[in-house]
């Protein structure tokens, strides 16, 4: 559970942007079409408006195209934030039934008896639990996965058309605005490795060999843990977020 601290509204904010895109270039084609329609339309023949009329069809077709990535890319987000919404109502399902659990425990701890019968059906119901929260944790990962690879999809099958046709601009917009999330990318590397040992520092086991850690790690690791979920942050990496600058890109540190 202290790998999957998520907000979602980052996703249904992205959502929204996408579909205000969407919604911009439908009327700016709208508009284009009216303009060709009333200009094509008065009479213009010949050489001259054949040429303008092609050079039109494909503008329009590239609105048409950035339409359509618009509202791929804006349901993608909100799919992705949707599942990681639930995911977070299933992770505080599990945390009330473990609660419970814990209760029932120490409600029955009054007579030995009753307190060793207690321990075995709480740890069976346990087991249950963190198998579900497997199967769910996986199934996540395979939809996240999947919106994953249909953004990467958009961009690629956007930037190889346009290549195809001898046009790089694209590709060249792409290697500038990667450069440009250089900073985050970074971070980003850097605060999931920080997480991912902290979750390895939590379960007390190495993560290949099964060993336990030496001790007093475990607890080193909870106590980090219990301070990243209450500061919203890593310990570490959280205090180094790149700048944003006002177009969307990030400083490296030498600028």
């Amino acid at each position: 559970m202290y790998c999957h601290q998520y907000d979602p509204r980052s996703f249904f904010d992205g959502a929204g942007t996408w579909l205000a895109v969407h919604d911009d270039v439908v009327t700016a084609r709208l508009n284009v079409e009216a303009l060709v329609f009333g200009a094509t339309g008065a009479g213009w023949r010949g050489e001259d408006g054949r040429a303008f009329q092609r050079r039109m069809d494909a503008y329009l077709s590239d609105l048409r195209g950035i339409e359509i990535r618009a509202v791929v890319t804006a349901i993608t987000l909100y799919v992705a934030g949707a599942v990681l919404a639930a995911l977070l109502l299933f992770q505080f399902l599990v945390a009330v039934a473990m609660t419970a659990v814990a209760a029932w425990v120490l409600v029955a701890a009054v007579t030995p008896l009753s307190l060793a019968s207690a321990r075995l059906v709480a740890l069976q119901c346990l087991i249950k639990l963190f198998e579900g929260f497997r199967a769910v944790e996986r199934l996540v990962d395979t939809v996240m996965h999947g919106c994953a690879a249909v953004l990467g999809a958009a961009v690629v099958v956007d930037v190889g058309v346009e290549a195809a046709h001898g046009d790089t601009s694209g590709l060249r917009d792409l290697a500038a605005g990667t450069f440009a999330q250089g900073p985050l990318f970074i971070w980003g590397t850097a605060n999931r490795v920080e997480r991912d040992l902290t979750a390895h520092g939590v379960d007390g086991v190495h993560p290949r060999s099964g060993k336990p850690l030496p001790p007093g790690l475990p607890q080193l690791a909870g106590a980090k843990a219990v301070n990243d979920i209450v500061s919203g942050s890593q310990t570490v990496t959280g205090r180094y977020v790149p700048e944003q600058a006002g177009d969307g890109s990030y400083t490296f540190p030498w600028e």
